[in-house]
């Protein structure tokens, strides 16, 4: 290719002379192309060497030159024509436009005349843009590639992409892969939510509903606690209401009762556990329809049986530990103090005086025995009421009399006046001074005669844990009767045309029981656990609770009577009670075969005992193992 130059004029030397440059050509090789030109002085073609300078502007006129100045001496001009190297290095033919500036002097002058027009730069030099790939056509040698290709180049790509180098390494965020095979996955973790559903985590709850077989019969090892078809996992409660899961075992640790419900849709098989770790105690109740059956311990199968002892003003009742001795006494005048040998089933006349007798206690042997007579002196006993001597206590209005378990310590109140208390078997007794005169109407002892407790008829309650008589919270009431659990603890009370009273922490709370009828209440006594109580009253008959007065239930054949007085022995399974103007009663606790149905039954157990029941289908329950007695309502 060539380039024609034409009509350059030049100054030269300070002379002017008038120089003609036409015509010009230019051949391409890298970023360099020759310039052929031709030079004239004047009209004459010229001739000689001469020094070149040559720059490129982007436009014809003015402007600021782009790329480097090329300054090329003494080249040799014949005839006026002269040929040249240029190269203005690469990345300037971009597809921009350009002109040509030449300057020129004749050798070893001091300055260059430019000349002009600037001359446009045409196609040959352009020759040098097709080092780059920019308009390439066809097919490029992968071997011509080199270097790092930018990300740009990749944008929008579409087409299969196959790498078959084991070496190939990736990085950066693979976040929009997709169709992958899992099954080439040798390193690194998958996490937990790029997994299947179906897969089981070692760190989450887990429902297995498949079959799983574990065929090492003696390598497999389980720890915690399993639940579901007979695998019974063992749960802690902290309160006092539980409702039950179905395969579920309940350690109950807690020092109040702790209620149980069964589940009310059980499938045949279903497991419920129950272990009465705690001192409250637990109590199993029952949906509607369901009862329990096995073999327990309750009054379900007994009545009341009326002895054959005279009718009289029975007063007061007492009994041995174990139910078998009984002592009573009635506020009728000649009559004596009556003792049973056989539970009260068989009563006879004791070798006491005949008066109008109030209160009598008894050691828990039956034994030593205390008796105090309506407004006048007290008898002791040592040989289970065969003979009776008076002791030094003042005759005064004795209302009630409460024995510790050895008969050494005895406490006696006076409606009017004060509390005694004896340290020798009645042999002397002491004022307590700390307890007010008021109108005391029961006392009770626990099984040691250290803690006691006293009701006021009109009044409230006080305990002695010490040496000083101080009021409960008990609300003021007309109390007349309490009662005492073995260790002083667990209380409970009764008031006349009121409600039944319990407390479990020595009176310094008490919780009236919802469930206890309001009535005439006449007395109360309990078990040395203080979970079964028993309780009659002057115009309701009896009730009886196994589950510390949470509950109580009536006893049949009871109404219509004006009961006086109750004992109960020291498991709480043989009662007896007698009627003011009527007969002695006894009950004995018996064997029965299933707890009552509905919602009124319920089974119940102390600190110590414990009941696995399986549902086993028409809404009942059984037994496959127990400890302790298990009683039922």
């Amino acid at each position: 290719m060539r380039l024609i130059k034409s009509r350059w004029l030049s100054v030269l030397s300070g002379v002017f002379f008038i120089l003609q440059f036409q015509g010009g050509s230019a051949c391409a090789q890298g970023t360099a192309f020759f310039y052929q030109g031709r030079l004239n002085v004047g009209a004459s073609p010229a001739s000689g060497t001469y020094d070149f300078a040559f720059s490129l502007y982007p436009t014809n006129q003015s402007g600021v030159a782009v790329g480097p100045l090329l300054t090329n001496a003494a080249v040799l001009v014949s005839s006026g024509l002269f040929t040249t190297t240029l190269d203005f290095g690469p990345g300037l033919y971009t597809g921009s436009n350009y002109w040509l500036q030449i300057a020129v002097r004749t050798n070893g002058a001091a300055t260059f005349t430019n000349l002009t027009p600037r001359q446009p730069l045409l196609p040959v030099p352009y020759a040098a843009f097709a080092n780059t790939a920019s308009n390439l056509l066809g097919t490029v040698s992968s071997a011509q590639l080199t270097g790092t290709l930018p990300s740009s180049a990749f944008a929008g790509y579409t087409s299969t992409v196959i790498l078959t180098n084991s070496g190939n390494v990736f990085g950066g965020n693979g976040a929009a892969l997709t169709s992958l095979d899992a099954s080439r996955l040798a390193t690194g973790t998958v996490g937990d939510a790029r997994l299947s559903t179906n897969v089981a985590l070692l760190n989450a709850t887990q429902t297995f509903t498949g079959a799983s077989t574990f065929t090492n019969l003696y390598g497999n090892r389980f720890s915690g606690s399993f639940f579901g078809n007979g695998l019974v996992g063992w749960l802690v409660p902290t309160g006092t209401t539980v409702q039950a899961a179905i395969d579920t075992g309940y350690l109950l640790t807690n020092a109040q009762r702790v209620t149980v419900h069964l589940p009310a849709a059980p499938v045949i098989g279903d497991i419920v556990r129950v272990s009465g770790a705690g001192k409250g105690g637990w109590g199993i109740l029952q949906n509607t329809n369901q009862s329990i059956l096995g073999n327990f311990f309750g009054f379900g199968n007994a009545s009341w049986q009326q002895s054959s002892v005279a009718n009289a003003n029975w007063a007061s009742i007492a009994c041995s530990s174990d139910g078998m001795k009984w002592v009573a006494a009635a506020n009728s005048s000649s009559t004596k103090v009556y003792t049973s040998i056989d539970s009260g089933k068989t009563w006879s006349v004791s070798g006491s005086l005949s008066a109008a007798w109030q209160a009598v206690a008894s050691s828990a042997n039956g034994i030593k025995l205390v008796a105090a007579r309506n407004n006048n002196a007290m008898y002791c006993s040592t040989n289970a009421g065969v003979t009776w001597a008076i002791n030094s206590a003042p005759s005064t209005n004795w209302s009630s009399l409460a024995s510790s378990s050895d008969g050494s310590r005895l406490v006696g109140v006076v409606n009017g006046g004060r509390i005694y208390v004896s340290t020798d078997s009645g042999g002397t007794w002491t004022l307590q001074t700390s307890a007010p005169s008021t109108s005391w109407f029961s006392v009770a002892s626990s099984a040691d005669g250290t803690n006691l407790v006293a009701v006021v008829a009109g009044g409230g309650i006080y305990t002695n844990s010490g040496s000083a008589w101080a009021p409960t919270g008990a609300p003021v009431k007309n109390w007349v009767s309490v009662s005492s659990s073995a260790d002083g603890s667990r209380l409970a009370a009764v008031e006349t045309g009121g409600g039944i009273y319990t407390s479990n922490n020595r009176g310094a709370s008490w919780t009236q029981q919802s469930n206890a009828p309001v009535y005439t209440w006449a007395a109360i006594a309990g078990s040395a656990d203080g979970s079964r109580l028993v309780a009659v009253s002057q115009n309701g008959g009896i009730y009886c609770s196994i589950d510390y007065g949470a509950t109580w239930s009536a006893q049949s054949g009871t109404t219509g009577k004006t009961w006086n007085c109750v004992a109960s022995s020291s498991d709480g399974g043989t009662l007896a009670a007698g009627v003011f103007g009527g007969g002695l009663y006894s009950l004995q606790a018996s064997f029965q075969t299933t707890t009552t149905q509905g919602t009124n039954g319920s089974l119940s157990g102390v600190q110590g005992s414990a009941v696995e029941l399986q549902y086993i289908g028409n809404n009942q329950f059984m037994p496959v193992s127990s400890a302790g007695i298990l009683w039922a309502n």
